[in-house]
């Protein structure tokens, strides 16, 4: 599954993960796209990856689920 894709998921299916990010960074699932995902400088690479992370601890993804 692409990164993009996985953070959709988690977003769609975590509510705590959804609140979190839309609380604490103000940024929202329709804020995420292919090339914001994938940008380190200035973009939202790092909040993907946290997004990620935290979805696969609630288990909603394999850690080797995402490409």
């Amino acid at each position: 599954m692409e990164k993009l894709e996985a953070v959709q998921k988690v977003l769609r299916f975590s509510h705590p993960i959804r609140e979190w990010c839309e609380g604490d960074h103000g940024i929202y699932f329709d804020d995420f796209d292919e090339q914001n995902v994938d940008d380190y400088d200035g973009g939202y690479g790092d909040l993907a990856d946290e997004i990620i992370e935290r979805g696969i601890a609630e288990n909603l993804l394999e850690e080797d689920e995402v490409s």
